[in-house]
C-alpha cells in the first residue's frame, strides 16, 4: 500500500514536472490536491436546501421554512408574515415586504439569523407600521397630543 501511493505521489510530480510546475514538492501537492479535492465535495452553508442537497437559494427556503413553523408554533400568525418575499445574496437573507410593527420585524431578523449559513439580514425594502389612512382614523385628539407633549417637554423649555 505505502509503494502504491510512493508511486501516485511519483507520477503526479513528474506530471507536473512536465508542465512546467516545480513550485510546490511532491509531498505538498498530495497535501493541496486533498484539500483542494475535499473543499468542493463540500456544500457551503447558505447552499444547503431543505433535505441537505445543493440549493442556490437553499437559506432563503430554510429562513421561510422557520418562519412558517412559528406560524404552526401559533407563535406568529400567518397574516404576519404572508406580506413577505424572503430571498438570498450569498450568505445575506435579503426580507422585502410589509410587517406591522417594528417589534415583529426584529423578530423576524433574529429568527433570520439563527438560520445556519446567515452572515447578515438586509431589510432595506421593508414597510414597517400601518399606512398613514390607518393613523388618520385612530389618531389622538390635539389635547391628548399636547398633554403628552407636556409630560415629555423639559421644564425650562416650557416656560418660553
Amino acid at each position: 500500500m505505502q509503494s502504491l501511493d510512493t508511486a501516485r505521489t511519483k507520477a503526479r510530480f513528474e506530471a507536473n514536472f512536465a508542465f512546467g510546475d516545480l513550485m510546490m514538492e511532491p509531498h505538498r501537492q498530495c497535501i493541496g490536491q486533498s484539500i483542494s479535492a475535499s473543499l468542493f465535495r463540500s456544500i457551503p452553508p447558505e447552499r444547503i436546501g431543505l433535505s441537505g442537497e445543493y440549493d442556490h437559494q437553499g437559506l432563503a427556503k430554510r429562513v421561510k421554512l422557520a418562519f412558517q413553523e412559528l406560524v404552526l408554533k401559533q407563535e406568529l400568525s400567518r397574516s404576519e408574515i404572508e406580506r413577505l418575499r424572503v430571498t438570498q445574496r450569498g450568505a445575506v437573507v435579503v426580507i422585502v415586504g410589509f410587517v406591522p410593527d417594528q417589534k415583529l420585524l426584529i423578530k423576524l431578523v433574529n429568527i433570520a439569523m439563527a438560520v445556519s449559513g446567515t452572515a447578515d439580514v438586509e431589510v432595506n425594502g421593508m414597510s414597517v407600521g400601518y399606512s398613514l389612512k390607518r393613523y388618520l382614523e385612530v389618531k389622538p385628539a390635539r389635547e391628548t397630543l399636547l398633554q403628552i407633549q407636556k409630560l415629555l417637554m423639559p421644564p425650562e423649555l416650557m416656560s418660553s
